[in-house]
């Protein structure tokens, strides 16, 4: 059985970059829920326009990428699950595609920070209504995930802010340890 590790946050909070650098670490692959659904023809204009994606669709796009996936390669996901219906979709149809969930990984930083990133980074579905319309479906939808991880004991909380090497050590850190 594979592994799966969650990196959560919200936009902006460097969830894909400190992706890309652990699953290196950890010779497996990143998947970017956010670079996956701007990148399928069926969610593509959905995230053009900053608009957010059906739970369902989400899962259904997720799903069908780690099945490509060997087993041997563990898998950093960022980005999902963002929704309890997402939740589900883990507790119950994960082990279907062959993965189980090692840890979740929640990077905090501070919202003057973020914004500054998504300034930098100048991606279309950045523009200040659709990351508003992000920061409140995160405060809506994300943290009661956030919470359940907590509450389930698999949730670690990293501090995000920093240089990428800064932050990705002290990811690291908190996966070796699990």
């Amino acid at each position: 059985m594979g592994e799966l590790i969650i990196l959560m946050g919200p936009t902006g909070s460097g969830k894909s970059t400190q992706g890309e650098l652990l699953a290196q670490k950890l010779h497996g692959v990143h998947l970017s829920s956010g670079h996956l659904l701007r990148e399928h023809p069926s969610t593509k204009h959905l995230m053009e326009s900053g608009k957010l994606v059906e739970a369902d669709l989400v899962e259904q796009v997720v799903g069908d990428v780690i099945d490509t996936i060997a087993q041997s390669q563990p898998i950093v996901l960022d980005g999902f699950p963002r929704t309890q219906s997402n939740v589900h979709w883990i507790d119950t149809e994960l082990i279907k595609h062959g993965r189980s969930l090692r840890q979740v990984i929640l990077l905090e930083v501070d919202k003057k920070v973020i914004l500054e990133r998504l300034r930098q980074r100048q991606r279309s579905d950045d523009d200040p209504a659709a990351v508003e319309r992000k920061w409140v479906a995160y405060d809506r939808w994300t943290t009661p995930v956030v919470e359940h991880y907590r509450d389930l004991g698999h949730l670690r909380e990293v501090d995000g802010a920093g240089s990428p090497d800064e932050v990705q050590s002290r990811i690291w850190e908190v996966v070796q340890a699990a």
